[in-house]
């Protein structure tokens, strides 16, 4: 019986401005340059609008000087202009280790050439520049690609001495260009529900990256944090704004809205990333026009080759919750030619934690050493918080605490009960953690039927076998491993055990679920009521096993009851009197409970008995011997039938402990242990049919617990994909009478064949286009076990190329052998060769094996931090200090927690006053700043905004700084100033704000 349905909870929160939480996945603010062109109004303005929309500091804006345009510059103007400034800027700002992204804001060049070679201006800063003509000595290949690495960590391979995730953020217009970045912003942390769509357009130059739909389908679908959709489409179109859109096409339009917040959309095509200048294409700022945060397109050929675009996995990375820019680089093998345009740091799919700073530091005065605490929370207990960082006015100060994996904490994979273990070494990472247990994993691999593959911090699980309910189970005995005596047993559970519920708790939509184990293939009937007297039935169910029931319902009542009905099992089937049925046969009625299976037995002794029939479903049913007419005696008796029992062993894998395997187990089962006396229950097992995934984290010999382990999904998922073969037939001129025949055995074991002749020869196509639709119109072929050919393609010569499909999904429904024969032609006119491997159709085998994921994190649920800050190493006067703990693992979403203080150690002081800039000031206007220090002894004042330094004044103690509004344009912008005394005095004023606007 259940407990109330839910508790009605208050939740009460306390906005204190002062003590700011800031939330970033997988990078922010901090962590990102933005180049602004001083020579474009709209650059420096959008710059300034993505600063303050991403709380960039003012420090992180890199102004540039170009004049050339905004599509090509050579190499020398992209090394000169851009990248040697760009370094300079870092090294002597402190930010060389800090930053990660780069965001190029509008009217900056988006292509480069060296010589006859282009490259995009984003792909030159990610990983330098690469000829691509296979003489480059650094290859084009993106080391980071399907890594899911922490960026910086590992560096790119060839790349020059830097690199970064670089973006451009530009459109047709700024007011374009400003949506692109709220569609970024607006979809942080905001777990969207629209579908993306992988569309296979009919162009079959274009539509060649449908073959990794079903990789990325699948793997978002063990996440199960979004949901994709794949269609066979042209039209660029969907009812309500998607997550994104993938399709290959040349020339589209694309509807206004199509695309959500944080969307990524792109298509394979050779010039989508041409983004001003006609090309006859459309290019990838069509989907930023229509919502998109992000989009890809190459600046030059690139040839027909997937691994030069976005793969499908951009997507499953971008669930996992990586940033845009994360996602994006780690999808594009080969991106020296691409151009992403895009709000790097959206992240719709983060987890983020929780901050705040000890209360009453807000606007504190400190002085000497300061004793400070900050603390933070993580969003779950599979997302824990490993590290927190100190920056002060936006630099990197110190690392506060950092919870890495532990030495000897021990993880444990159970793999249908089969136990993994891994112990961490020392100076592990969370990435050699993972290979580690991968390893481990495969090493079992004759007894759990599963293979591992590491990705970064992930290991992605696949079943070797067809069938999962084949897969043995195995229960450990620690207890009694190596005694004599000990013996073991196997049994089904009776229809009379009790059905389980769990304790059960609301989904993401306030629907309750709960478990439900049921034993049996009895009609059970879940009940429900509200309070405790009146029941009514809401459902049925006569599948042994576990299920996760769903009330869809359960939202409207404020309280909800629940239990379980059932018939009374283990009855035995009644039998009738025999009554004549023709012939000299005998009819007579079995009544049973249903669900029950049962049989009936023939005898003509009453000693021998045989078993004539069985009734697997039970329930009342008639049974017909029209053969008893041949027997002068004939004794009929009805049982209950019971399935063949599991087959088990018991193997000793280590002193003190057995393993018992159990194998062939239809029903759920008990497995008991006895010791020279009475029986024990050691485990029951609800699942039969799956491969179930557990997975654990143990101090071991751990100082601490920091290294865990987790599953995606409870047990291995059947994958939705559909068994494929490739086909080729090339028929050069074949003779009048050539035949090529295909035949299909199918998984019931029936074999279908299919010919076809030449009746005209000469026609280099005309017999596999026959082949190919005599495939298609075989009625044997159209069932559910049946097979189709699709993909039609005859671009290539004298051949026609298709592909073979499964009809049903799943690893099962593609063990279709096909077996192929063609004329007997002597060599060497070979006018028929036939290209399609004899055997299943398993050619995507990896995208039909059930699936699964671990994935490794480090560090602790909640994460704190008390410190001293010598604050004499600071200048006097007003800091803002953010603490930043970053999730334990590879994604690092981060949340920060800001404060702002006041340093007091001399009698230093200034202050900063806009004499006439307001809260609105025309960009074309001149104004006036004043600095004014309570000291003589004053040798130089620096006046800072976005971008730097606007000017100094020397051995004066107060001046007034007069600034053109065009040297810094539109938007938002701070105004602070730092005083340095001839005695080494320092001190930064408290900042201004002020905003331009840039009038008609």
């Amino acid at each position: 019986m259940g407990g109330r349905r839910h508790i009605v909870m208050s939740w009460l929160l306390l906005l204190n401005v002062a003590l700011a939480l800031h939330v970033f996945a997988g990078g922010s603010g901090l962590n990102t340059v933005v180049v602004v062109n001083q020579n474009s109004s709209n650059s420096c303005e959008l710059g300034s609008y993505y600063c303050q929309q991403r709380q960039v500091p003012p420090q992180n804006v890199l102004p540039i000087n170009w004049t050339g345009g905004n599509t090509m510059w050579g190499s020398n103007d992209l090394q000169t202009t851009l990248v040697t400034p760009l370094l300079n800027m870092l090294a002597s700002e402190g930010l060389t280790n800090q930053i990660d992204y780069i965001v190029l804001s509008m009217d900056i060049p988006f292509q480069t050439s060296d010589g006859s070679a282009v490259d995009s201006t984003t792909s030159a800063l990610f990983y330098g520049l690469r000829l691509g003509t296979g003489s480059d000595p650094l290859g084009i290949t993106n080391s980071y690609a399907a890594s899911e690495g922490i960026f910086g960590q590992a560096p790119i391979v060839g790349s020059p001495g830097y690199s970064f995730l670089t973006t451009m953020i530009t459109g047709d217009s700024l007011a374009q260009a400003e949506q692109l970045v709220d569609q970024g912003v607006a979809s942080d942390g905001t777990f969207p529900q629209q579908p993306v769509i992988l569309a296979k357009s009919s162009d079959i130059l274009r539509n060649i990256r449908y073959v990794f739909f079903n990789n990325t389908i699948f793997d978002v679908n063990v996440l199960g944090a979004s949901t994709i959709l794949q269609t066979n489409t042209d039209s660029v179109w969907w009812p309500s704004p998607c997550l994104g859109y993938q399709t290959g096409l040349a020339d589209f339009s694309v509807p206004d809205g199509l695309l959500g917040p944080g969307a990524i959309a792109d298509s394979l095509t050779s010039f989508g990333g041409i983004i001003f200048g006609s090309t006859g294409q459309t290019n990838e700022l069509a989907f930023i026009d229509a919502g998109a945060a992000g989009s890809y397109g190459t600046v030059a050929e690139p040839e027909n080759d997937t691994q030069k675009f976005p793969n499908p996995e951009v997507y499953f990375y971008q669930s996992r919750g990586f940033s845009l820019a994360e996602s994006y680089y780690q999808s594009v093998n080969v991106p020296y030619l691409g151009l992403m345009v895009a709000e790097p740091l959206a992240a719709p799919f983060a987890r983020f934690g929780s901050g705040q700073w000890t209360t009453n530091i807000a606007n504190a005065v400190l002085s000497g050493t300061a004793n400070l605490s900050v603390k933070f929370r993580a969003h779950d207990g599979n997302h824990p918080l490993q590290q927190i960082d100190l920056f002060v006015d936006g630099i990197y100060y110190n690392t506060l605490t950092n919870l890495a994996p532990s030495p000897g904490n021990v993880l444990t994979v159970a793999l249908n009960g089969y136990p993994v273990t891994y112990t961490v070494p020392t100076n592990a990472t969370l990435s050699t953690v993972a290979a580690g247990l991968a390893a481990q994993i495969n090493a079992a691999t004759n007894y759990t039927w599963a293979q591992a593959a590491p990705y970064g911090d992930r290991i992605e699980l696949k079943s070797t076998d067809i069938t999962p309910s084949a897969a043995p189970f195995y229960v450990a005995n620690t207890n009694s491993g190596g005694a004599s005596g000990v013996s073991y047993s196997v049994n089904y559970l009776s229809a009379s055990t009790p059905p389980q519920m769990g304790a059960g708790s609301l989904n993401k939509s306030g629907v309750y679920t709960m478990g439900v184990g049921f034993p049996s293939t009895l009609s059970y009937v879940i009940q429900a009521s509200t309070n405790l007297m009146d029941w009514e039935p809401i459902f049925t169910n006569n599948v042994p096993g576990l299920l996760n029931f769903t009330d869809y319902a359960s939202t409207i009542y404020p309280a909800r009851y629940y239990r379980i009905a059932w018939p009374q099992a283990d009855l035995p089937p009644q039998l009738s009197a025999p009554q004549a049925a023709g012939a000299g046969g005998f009819q007579m009625n079995v009544v049973s409970v249903s669900g029950q299976a049962w049989g009936v037995q023939i005898s003509t002794d009453l000693v021998h008995w045989v078993s004539v029939f069985t009734n697997q479903s039970g329930g009342a049913s008639n049974y017909v011997d029209a053969t008893a007419a041949s027997s002068s005696d004939r004794f009929y008796r009805a049982f209950l039938a019971n399935p063949p029992p599991p087959v088990f062993s018991v193997l000793n894998v280590a002193t003190n402990l057995n393993l018992v395997q159990v194998k062939s187990a239809s029903l759920p089962y008990a497995i008991g242990v006895s010791n020279q006396g009475g029986w024990t229950g050691l485990e029951t097992n609800f699942v039969t049919g799956e491969i179930q995934t557990m997975a654990a984290s143990a101090l071991g010999s751990g100082s601490s617990l920091s290294t865990f382990l987790s599953a995606a999904q409870p047990a291995f998922l059947a994958s939705q994909a559909f068994g494929m073969q490739i086909c080729s037939v090339y028929s050069n001129s074949p003779p009048t009478n050539a035949w090529i025949q295909f035949t299909f055995t199918l998984t019931n074991g029936q074999a279908v064949v299919v010919a076809v002749t030449n009746q005209s020869g000469d026609n280099s196509i005309a017999l596999a286009t026959q082949l190919y639709n005599a495939i298609n119109a075989n009625p044997s072929l159209q069932g559910s076990n049946g097979v189709v050919a699709a993909d039609y393609n005859t671009s290539i010569g004298n051949s026609v190329a298709f592909n073979l499909y499964a009809r049903s999904s799943g690893l099962q429904a593609a063990q279709i052998q096909v077996q192929t024969k063609w004329s007997p032609i002597s060599f060497p006119q070979q006018p028929i060769i036939i290209s399609a491997p004899q055997g299943t159709l398993t050619e995507n085998l990896s995208d039909l094996q059930y699936r699964n994921h671990l994935y490794v994190t480090a560090g602790a649920a909640s994460l704190a931090s008390t410190f001293s800050l010598a604050t004499t190493n600071l200048p006097d006067g007003y800091h803002q200090l953010t603490a930043v703990a970053y999730e334990g693992s590879n994604v690092r979403t981060e949340t920060q927690a800001i404060v702002p203080v006041q340093i007091q150690n001399t009698p230093l002081s200034a202050t900063l006053t806009l004499l006439d800039l307001g809260d609105s000031s025309p960009v074309g206007g001149t104004y006036h700043i004043q600095v004014a220090a309570n000291t003589n002894n004053v040798s130089l004042i620096t006046l800072f905004s976005t971008g730097g330094a606007l000017g100094m004044a020397t051995n004066v103690s107060t001046t007034t700084f007069t600034i053109a509004g065009t040297n810094l344009w539109g938007g938002l912008h701070p105004f602070y100033a730092l005083v340095q005394t001839s005695s080494g005095l320092e001190y930064r004023t408290q900042t201004q704000w002020a905003t331009l606007v840039d009038t008609p």
